[in-house]
Parts: C-alpha cells; sequence; structure tokens
C-alpha cells in the first residue's frame, strides 16, 4: 500500500500549464545512482528536461530495467515521460505507413538513412511495453488500500446498521478515490480503451508531468502472486506466467495470457503442466486453460483480449524489443503450432501418467472426463483403466504402501493375473465372492471387449483367468465360498464355475497341492468336498472298475512324486499344474478320482483327530510306500505318549488305524480296492507300532490290558511281545539322565520289563539295568546310561570300578555278580576278572588276596582248557605257525563260549583273543606276586611261579627259571641249618621258637610241613623240566632235518653230552641266568607281550662250531639214527632240566 508521502496532491487541467518547482537536476548517472527512497517526480523530471529526446528514452528504460522501484505509480510516470519524448517520432512513422498492413521490411526502410530515429522508436516500444504490463498489474495485483477501505466501509456498515441509514460521506470520498481521475484531454484516455472502440490509427500518448493511474476494464483479481513487479516487467511474459501458474493463480494467469497472447502461446502446453497437479481439471476448463479439439481437427485454446490483426506496435515489438523481455530458454518446450487430434490425445495421456505421484486418481480421471467433452479422441482405454483402478484403490480395501504400488504407470505394465491378485489381496471368506462379482468379472469383460475391439476375440478369456484366480488364491478358506457359489443346485447366473466338470478339476488341483497342515484345514476341504458334483458310473465291471482307480491313484502319485530335477530346483507341482494334469482326464476318470479323495480325506480327518497333521499330497505319495505309512503309524501312535490316554482312549485309537487301513484285513492292500493312509500296513505290524506306543506312555497297567485284547484278536504273540517290550525298555534307558532305577526314565525302563514274560532276554536286560543303577552308587564314576549301553567291553566298567575304590577288592563276589549282569558271564571273563581284583589287592598290598585271585583264576583256566574237545598234552612234533599252539596251550578257535551278543557299536572279541589277554594277565600276576620281596610265604611263590612257567612263553622261562634258583637255594640252605641244628643238639624249643615265627636268618619259611612241601616242590621241578622240554620242542621240531636248537637249550646252566652227569658242574659266565627283567609293580597288568616273539629266539651253537644239521648228516644210520639220538638228546635235556630245579632223580622221567 502506497504511503502518504508518495500520493501526490489532486491537480487539475490549469497544472499543466503552471511552472517546474525548481530544482537542481541531476546527471543520468547520478540518478541511476540514487536509491529509490529519494526517487520523487520532480527530480525525475528535471533531470529529464536537460536531457535530448534520445538520451531521455534511454534514460527511462534504464530507470525501470534497474528493478531498483517496485512502485508502479512512479514507474508509469518514467514511463510517460519517456514516451512523451519519443511520441513525435512514433506519430510520423505511423503517417508515414498510413493505413496499410503494417510490413516489417516498409518498418525497416523507414530507417534505412536515419539511425538515430530508430533508436528513438526502440527506446519508445520498449516504454509502451512496459506501459502495457503496468496495466496487467494493475489488474493482477491492484493496490492494498483499496481493498482495505472497502473492509472498513464493511465494517462501518456493521457497527451502524440499527441507526438511520444516512448518506455516507466516506462512501462517496472511497467511490472517488476507487475511480482513477478522467479528464477531457485526450491524455488520460486508456489506449487499450482507444484500440477496442475506435478503428483510428493508434495515437502515442502526450506528455503530462503527473503520476496518473491507469484505467481498463479488466476487474482487479484478488488472488496473492509471488511474482514482484520488478521481475513481470523486466523478465519475459512466459517467464512471468509460469510463475503465476506455479502458485495456482488461475484468474491472474488468465489475465495475463489474454493479455500478452502472443508471447504466451508458444508456451501453452509448459505453463498449463506447471499448475500443480492437485487443481481439479473442473477449474481449468472454467478458466479455459484445457486445449480442447475444433471442428478442423485442429487444438483451440483461449483467445486474445486484443484484436488479432496486426498492428503497429505489435510489429515493432518484434522487430525492436529487446532480447531481456523476449527470450525464453530452450528447456520450456515450445509448440508454435496448434497440436492435431493424435498430438492432442497423447497430451493427455501424459498429463495424466504424470499426476501418479500425486495419486489423486479423482484428479486423472477427470482429465479424462473433460478432455472427452472438450473433443479429444482416443481416451476410452486409459478412462477404463482409470476407472477399473480407481475400484482397485477405494473397493479393495489397501494399504497405504499397497496404494503407492498402484499408480497408473504400474496398472498399465502389470498381466491381468497381478491385477486380479491386487483386487483379492485383502478379501476375506466373506467379501471374496461379492468382490469377484463386483471387481473381477467387470475388469476381465473389459479385457474381453478390448480384445473384441481390435478383432481378436477370445470367449474363453474370462473363464481361463477366473480359473487361474481361484488357482492363485493363497489359503482353501478363501476358495470354500467361490465352490459354495458354485454348487450344481444353484441356477447358473447366480454359479460362480458353471460347468460341473471344471468345479471338480479345480477342487481336486486346490486340495492336492497345498500345503496346509492345521487341524481346521481339514473340516475346509471336506466342505470343499461337500459342494463337488456326484457322479454315479452305471453298468461297469467291477475288475474293470478297480483297474481304472488303481491306474488313476498310481498315475497321480507319480505326477506328485518330486523326481530328480524337480526335487534339486526345490520345485514342485503347483495347482495349475494339477489343473493341466486333470483337465483331459475323462470322465470315468475323474469319477474315480473324486472317490479317491473321499479315502484320504477321511483318512486326514482321522489323522488330524489325534494331532497328525499332514497334506493330501502326502497321502498321496505314500499310497503305495511301505516305509511311509510305517513312519506314518509310528507318529501317530508316538504323538499320544504324552497325551495320559485312558484306556478307552487307546481302544479308540486302535479303531481309528483299523479304519486308517481300510478294515481288519489281515492281507493290508497290496493292490486291491482302496485304502486308508495304513493300507500297506498287516494288522500284525499296526499292532507292534501301536503296542510301542502304549508302552512309551509308560502306563504299564493299560499296557497289559492292551496286549491281553490283542492276544485274544491274534494280533501278537510272546515274541512280538518281548521284542517291543525290549525296545521300548532301551528308549527310556537312553533317554534316562541317572543310572537309579528307582526314578525317573530308568524306573520306566526297569518297570516296563515286567509287561513281558520274563524270558532270558528280558532277565538279561533287568540285569543290565540293576548293574546300571549299582555302577551309579560309585561317586567317582560319571558315567551316563548311554555312555554305559554303548561301552564296547564291560570289562572296562569292572576296572573303573576297581581303580575308583580302594577296597572293593575286598567284595569279589560284589563284583562278580556286577560282571555277570553287565555281560560277562563266561569263564574267560571271569577269569579276567579274577585277575583284575588279584590287581586291585597286589595295589594295595594285600598279598593273600591276590594269591586267592590267582589261584581262582587258574581253576578256571585250568576247567576252560579241560572243556575243549581234541586236546593234545603232549604232541611230539607241531608243524602249526598258530601262537597259542607255540605256547602250548590247546586251539582254542573251536570253544562254544561266547559273550552275550554286543551291543550297538561293540567291536566284537574273540574268545581266543581274550583267553590270551587272560593267559598273559595271569602269569605276569603269578611271576610278579612270585617276586615280591615283602611276600614271605616261600612255598606259595614256588607255586605261583609253576603257574608262570606252566603259562608263559618260551622266552621268560630263563627269567623264571632264575629267580626259581634263588628260592631253591634259600630252601637248601634252610634244610643244611636244620640238619646241623639237629646235629649240634640245638633245643628243639628254640627250633619250634623260631619255627613260630616263620622266618630264619636267610628269610626262608621253616614251618613244619617244609618237608612235605620240599617233596611237593621236587615232584613239581619234574614236571617243570619235562614241560621246558615239550615248550622248546613246539618251537623247533627235532626232525631229521633238524634245525636251530632251542631258545632255551642256550640258557641252560650245563652243557649237553651223550653221558649225563649229576654233578653241578660251575656255569660259565656267558651262561649264567641273568636276573628276572619283567617289570614289577601294579601297572603290570597293561603289559601285553607277544609271544609270537619266541619264534626268533636266537640260538646259540655249542661244540666244534658245527651245527646240528651237520651233526645228523654225518651219522651212519640215516633217519632211524637221527631218531634214536633225538630220544636220547631229550631224556638228557629232561634231566638235566630236573636236576637244575632240585627234583630227586627217581621222579625225573623222560
Amino acid at each position: 500500500m502506497a504511503t502518504e508521502e508518495e500520493d501526490l496532491p489532486p491537480t487539475t487541467s490549469t497544472d499543466l500549464l503552471d511552472p517546474l518547482p525548481n530544482s537542481i537536476p541531476l546527471t543520468p548517472s547520478e540518478l541511476l545512482a540514487l536509491p529509490s527512497s529519494e526517487l520523487t517526480p520532480s527530480i525525475i523530471e528535471s533531470t529529464f528536461k536537460s536531457l535530448s529526446d534520445h538520451e531521455a528514452l534511454t534514460l527511462a528504460s534504464q530507470l525501470i530495467s534497474s528493478g531498483k522501484n517496485d512502485d508502479s505509480s512512479l514507474l508509469r510516470f518514467m514511463v510517460q515521460l519517456g514516451q512523451e519524448r519519443g511520441s513525435s517520432e512514433y506519430t510520423r512513422l505511423q503517417q508515414e505507413l498510413g493505413e496499410d498492413i503494417v510490413n516489417e521490411d516498409n518498418i525497416r526502410k523507414s530507417f534505412e538513412q536515419e539511425n538515430g530515429r530508430r533508436e528513438i522508436v526502440e527506446r519508445w516500444t520498449s516504454l509502451e511495453e512496459i506501459n502495457t504490463r503496468l496495466d496487467t498489474w494493475d489488474i493482477i495485483a491492484p493496490k492494498p488500500q483499496i481493498q482495505e477501505k472497502q473492509d472498513q466501509n464493511v465494517e462501518n456498515n456493521d457497527d451502524e446498521k440499527d441507526e438511520m441509514e444516512l448518506d455516507d460521506p466516506w462512501g462517496e470520498t472511497d467511490e472517488k478515490e476507487a475511480i482513477p481521475p478522467q479528464t477531457p484531454s485526450a491524455l488520460l484516455d486508456d489506449p487499450w480503451e482507444i484500440e477496442q472502440t475506435s478503428n483510428t490509427p493508434e495515437m502515442p500518448k502526450t506528455s503530462k508531468l503527473i503520476v496518473v493511474e491507469s484505467f481498463n476494464s479488466h476487474e482487479p483479481t484478488l488472488e496473492p502472486i509471488s511474482i514482484t513487479l520488478p521481475s513481470f516487467l523486466t523478465q519475459p511474459i512466459p517467464l512471468s506466467a509460469l510463475e503465476i501458474a506455479s502458485t495456482a493463480s488461475l484468474s491472474a494467469l488468465k489475465t495475463v495470457c489474454q493479455r500478452h497472447y502472443d508471447q504466451v502461446y508458444p508456451f501453452r502446453f509448459a505453463i498449463i503442466e506447471a499448475i500443480p497437479g492437485w487443481v481439479s481439471p473442473t477449474e481449468l476448463e472454467t478458466q479455459g486453460f484445457l486445449p480442447s479439439l475444433g471442428e478442423d481437427e485442429q487444438e483451440k485454446w483461449l483467445s486474445s483480449s486484443s484484436t488479432t490483426n496486426p498492428t503497429l506496435f505489435s510489429t515493432l515489438s518484434k522487430l525492436y524489443l529487446p532480447i531481456s523481455l523476449t527470450l525464453v530458454s530452450p528447456s520450456i518446450p515450445s509448440r508454435l503450432k496448434p497440436l492435431s487430434s493424435s498430438e492432442l490425445t497423447q497430451w493427455y495421456i501424459n498429463r495424466i501418467i504424470s499426476l501418479d505421484s500425486l495419486g489423486i486418481l479423482d484428479n486423472q480421471l477427470a482429465y479424462v472426463q473433460h478432455g472427452a467433452s472438450l473433443g479429444v479422441n482416443g481416451l476410452d482405454e486409459i478412462g477404463e483403466d482409470l476407472s477399473l483402478l480407481s475400484r482397485l484403490a477405494y473397493d479393495s480395501n489397501l494399504s497405504a504402501s499397497q496404494h503407492s504400488q498402484w499408480t497408473l504407470t504400474n496398472w498399465r505394465k502389470s498381466m491381468p493375473n497381478q491385477i486380479i491378485q491386487g483386487y483379492l489381496s485383502n478379501s476375506s471368506p466373506e467379501s471374496i465372492v461379492g468382490d469377484i462379482r463386483k471387481l473381477i468379472l467387470p475388469y476381465l469383460y473389459v479385457l474381453e471387449s478390448r480384445l473384441e475391439r481390435t478383432g481378436k476375440p477370445d470367449s474363453g478369456l474370462v473363464e481361463t483367468l477366473l480359473y487361474d484366480c481361484i488357482l492363485d488364491l493363497p489359503s482353501l478358506e478363501l476358495a470354500l465360498p467361490i465352490f459354495e457359489y458354485s454348487k450344481a443346485t444353484l441356477p447358473s447366473p447366480e454359479r460362480i464355475i458353471k460347468n460341473d466338470l471344471d468345479t471338480a478339476r479345480i477342487a481336486l488341483s486346490l486340495l492336492y497341492s497345498t500345503e496346509e497342515k492345521s487341524r481346521g484345514v481339514w473340516e475346509v476341504m471336506s466342505a470343499i468336498f461337500e459342494c463337488l458334483p456326484v457322479w454315479e458310473l452305471e453298468g461297469t465291471d467291477p475288475l474293470e472298475d478297480q483297474e481304472l482307480t488303481i491306474t488313476t491313484l498310481e498315475s497321480i502319485a507319480m505326477f506328485l512324486t518330486p523326481t530328480t530335477v524337480t526335487q534339486s530346483s526345490g520345485e514342485l507341482p503347483s495347482s495349475k499344474d494339477l489343473y493341466l494334469f486333470f483337465h483331459p482326464l475323462p470322465f470315468s476318470s475323474l469319477s474315480r478320482t473324486l472317490d479317491i479323495l473321499d479315502v484320504h480325506l477321511e483318512s486326514g480327518e482321522i489323522l488330524s483327530k489325534w494331532g497328525v497333521y499332514t497334506g493330501l499330497k502326502f497321502l498321496l505319495q505314500s499310497s503305495k510306500n511301505h516305509k511311509d505309512q510305517l513312519e506314518l503309524a509310528e507318529k501317530l501312535v508316538r504323538k499320544q505318549q504324552y497325551g495320559n490316554l485312558n484306556e478307552d482312549s487307546w481302544r479308540k485309537l486302535w479303531d481309528d488305524m483299523t479304519r486308517l487301513a481300510g478294515g481288519d484285513d489281515d492281507e493290508g492292500s497290496p493292490g486291491g480296492s482302496l485304502k486308508g493312509a495304513l493300507g500297506m500296513l498287516k494288522r500284525r505290524e499296526r499292532a507292534r507300532v501301536y503296542l510301542g506306543g502304549v508302552l512309551s506312555s509308560g502306563n504299564f497297567d493299560v499296557a497289559r490290558k492292551v496286549i491281553k485284547r490283542l492276544q485274544q484278536s491274534s494280533s501278537i504273540d510272546d515274541q512280538m511281545i518281548e521284542q517291543v517290550v525290549l525296545e521300548t525298555s532301551k528308549e527310556f534307558y537312553l533317554k534316562a539322565e541317572n543310572g537309579n532305577l528307582h526314578t525317573g526314565e530308568m524306573k520306566l525302563a526297569y518297570d516296563c520289563l515286567s509287561v513281558s514274560p520274563q524270558t532270558n532276554k528280558i532277565l538279561s536286560e533287568k540285569s543290565f539295568i540293576e548293574a546300571t543303577s549299582r555302577l551309579s552308587t560309585f561317586p567317582s564314576l560319571t558315567l551316563t546310561p548311554l555312555e554305559i549301553r554303548h561301552t564296547t567291553d564291560p570289562l572296562t566298567l569292572i576296572q573303573q570300578v576297581l581303580d575308583s575304590s580302594n577296597d572293593s577288592y575286598k567284595y569279589p563276589e560284589l563284583i562278580i555278580d556286577l560282571s555277570t549282569k553287565l555281560g560277562s558271564t563266561d569263564e574267560v571273563d571271569q577269569g579276567l576278572i579274577r585277575v583284575m581284583i588279584g590287581k586291585a589287592a597286589y595295589g594295595n598290598d594285600d598279598y593273600s588276596k591276590t594269591k586267592e585271585c590267582i589261584e581262582d583264576a587258574m581253576a578256571a583256566f585250568r576247567i576252560m582248557n579241560k572243556n575243549k574237545k581234541g586236546y593234545e598234552r603232549n604232541k611230539s612234533s607241531i608243524s602249526s605257525t598258530d601262537p597259542t599252539t607255540r605256547l602250548g596251550s590247546n586251539d582254542l578257535s573251536t570253544d562254544p563260549t561266547t559273550r552275550l551278543v554286543p551291543r550297538s557299536g561293540e567291536t566284537i572279541e574273540t574268545p581266543r583273543d581274550n583267553r590270551l589277554k587272560l593267559k598273559d594277565h595271569l602269569w605276569k600276576l603269578s611271576y610278579l606276586l612270585s617276586t615280591t620281596t615283602d611276600y614271605s610265604d616261600t612255598p606259595s611263590k614256588i607255586q605261583l611261579i609253576s603257574y608262570a612257567l606252566e603259562l608263559c612263553p618260551s622266552s621268560s622261562i630263563p627269567e623264571i627259571l632264575g629267580s626259581y634258583r634263588v628260592l631253591e637255594d634259600g630252601r637248601i640252605k634252610f634244610d643244611k641249618a636244620m640238619k646241623r641244628w639237629r646235629q649240634t643238639g640245638i633245643s628243639t624249643e628254640n627250633t619250634h621258637h623260631r619255627h613260630a615265627k616263620g622266618h630264619d636268618d636267610s628269610g626262608i619259611n621253616v614251618r613244619g610241613e617244609g618237608v612235605e612241601e620240599r617233596v611237593l616242590g621236587s615232584r613239581t621241578a619234574a614236571k617243570a623240566a619235562k614241560l621246558a622240554l615239550d615248550i622248546g620242542g613246539k618251537f623247533r621240531s627235532y626232525s631229521p632235518n633238524l634245525g636251530n636248537q632251542s631258545p632255551v637249550l642256550g640258557q641252560l646252566p650245563f652243557h649237553l653230552s651223550r653221558s649225563t652227569s649229576r654233578s653241578r658242574s660251575p656255569v660259565p659266565p656267558q651262561g649264567r641266568i641273568s636276573t628276572p627283567r619283567m617289570v614289577s609293580g601294579p601297572g603290570i597288568e597293561d603289559e601285553v607281550r607277544s609271544e609270537t616273539g619266541s619264534d626268533t629266539a636266537s640260538v646259540r651253537s655249542h661244540g666244534t662250531g658245527h651245527g646240528p644239521r651237520e651233526l645228523f648228516e654225518n651219522l651212519g644210520g640215516g633217519i632211524d639214527e637221527a631218531e634214536r639220538v633225538r630220544q636220547g638228546a631229550r631224556r638228557v635235556l629232561v634231566r638235566g632240566v630236573g636236576w637244575l630245579l632240585g627234583a630227586e632223580e627217581g621222579e625225573i622221567t623222560g
């Protein structure tokens, strides 16, 4: 709003004759540098007065183009001053051209010799353009003071509405101020009014020295605009129009476009597109901005408010307006000529699509409607798309994210099935039928009509896309209402699927392709089955009917069974694939398929009732698969073990299993009529699985009743009961967290065994559980039942028990009982356990217990050998390389005694391996105890040495014999001492006193039974001598081709010759027996020596360097002589060894 300082005092026509006020004129540069706030009309006028016409026009243009001043009145004053100085040249040019049509060439010819004149006309034309824009500005942006005064008048009227109605002097003043002053002078006439009301040539405005408000016939607009007056005056009009359009100031934009039509027209479409998309096309059509199609098939737009004939000013504008007022950036698209029909249609389509980002479907659809009303062709298809898209947006309950996805561009790119899925994306079982009728079917009919319009009709399009839509439904709950409205009992117009065969095919495809396995889905599938048509095949042969059923079942199952390719790709037949499979099936096969579906639905309902959820696809694939049906039966029964079922519930489960098998036929279903999910299982197989489930529940009272009932129906026998009970008990055992048989799973494992008849296997398993429970009582043992069950050798458990307790060896019977319950029942294992106990006793310095265990183990070993058949104690020649034979023991491979069958994962040890192990450990322990210095029972030591000699390998005999000599020397010394004591008359009491102590000075036992022990020792020595020879002979047989000597001979303390002598000659140093090299101590049981090493014992040759082979070859007697020499050598050897061991001469035989 202009201030009071800017308002000029009212003037009259006589003021034109008054002299100008006194002021000092400024130079043009000073005036241009003067701030806009200091510019006044007087300063401007005084400066212009001192300038020439050309300079005044140039200065006026510079002041306006500087953009410093935004006062329209002052700017108009500058224009008037400038035009006054150039009006004479403009009038002269007008007179020269006359009334002829203005031509650019004529204008150029007028200025050929007068450049100064041309420049004046150019400046005048620029000022006239500015003046025209100022007139437009007064229309689109009227001064605010006028509106304020009008608002003030309204308020005053409201305050005085109850008072008398008097003439308002303020109203008159406002009225006078609102109307610009008019004078009779032509100086104040509106040039636009002159142009519209007169046909005379344009007349230039004459000079006036006051600021005059413009007047025009357009009503001022009150819409706010963002553009400023300096910008509006100094930039091209199209840019100003674009800026006004961006603010949706439609009235102001229309005024600018009409008043500056020629400049705006090439950029009309850019201006329309600059209008915000949220502006309704209705408003655009009301203002006339939407282009239309005329009768001449050309585009029509706004009409100009000026004459269409070219005027002198318009021609001069084209020639001489500065570039700053006319040049528009090339980036702004322009259309100089009207568009054709097709081009206009494409513009409308592009404009509609460009509004996708806003998501205002109403405006897009309104563009189509208004374009059609304006005669634009080719908008029918996009109108259909928008109409269908609006249904999708407003009737399909789309979410915000779905709304953003569905734009017109995406719609036109989408396939029909994607659009259908979009329509049904939020459908519910209650609304899906209505959605199909209101959304899907209209869309399909539109597609069908489009094909008809293109000349390519497709009568099956609607049916095909509708079926695909149903087959693509995400759940059966959505499909159920469709089948309910497709029943054969409904009238055809009300049915969604009108063909009965197609209804059955679609239902089969959906049911057999679904992956849903919840309990409720079986009710839905049964409801769908109830909606299907029923067909009866009359006059068919039962046998042919059965073959048809089997063929149909196998073909469907084969189609659904995944192949190697489908398994690797992870793709299985979809519902559409199944529909293609079912579509060509004849009526009879389709009917049989529905029968198969009926059986499978019944099976599925039974399984879901017991908590086993599977699909129809699995039931179809497993119809001929025994393994799958067995696993299904186990899953069905095992599912109930935690359900705490009573006897009646278990009975119902058995009845349902019978129904799933297709009846109580014991022949199963090897290929006969239709059976259920367990049709391949026989009654005994089902009973076995069923009994296992009952036992797994832990309710053994119910299990006994179930067993009784199953036995009455001959479904199970005692052998099956035993097998199932053992399997179930082991399952409980393996799941137990500890071995206590009185709690938890271990108690169930033990109690489960009481259900079965008490056979040997049942008792053995009970014993094993008892042993497990006893093992768990040892605090140092942390083995779980699972580890105990999978222990490969029960003897390792016994060893752990002995190692974990310092006094466990004192209870050998308990240890033996524990080992027996663990499965170690044969003589070899018993002997090994005795040896283990003896080692534990030895480690605790309990030598008497060790001696006792050795004797027990030796007795067991001898009993084992006596029970062998075909044993030959003495063999003259043995050629076998069996290591057991070389040791002088019998061939143990034929011993029928074996351990229990090993458990899962156990490595089987042959009895021969265990015997070798027992033999090795036993003689080592015997020898160890016999060489222990703390153990002073000499007769027992000699006995132990005899055990060691009997069992040891030949390579260890010299060592044992050396130990024996030490003991024998002690005995000799004791005998001599006793004899000396008797001869010297030593008191018997002293002797008895020493006997009571049990030792003499040399540490030899001197008990009264020494004489008898001496005799027994002599006999034992004689046996050992003969045995030593036999053992040596087994390693090197003395045949006519005699090999190397026995390794024992080289260790003897004398030389053999043909004449034997009982004189104990001294032993050469190299022939002395070395100290025993065996390692003594508790760890001896870990030492395992190979007896095969005796084969490679070195042999030392005695005599003159000739070996035995050369010796016997020189004899003249041949083979007989060699045999005679061998027998003689044997007798000599036996006597020599007997003498060495201390045997009497009469007791030595050989």
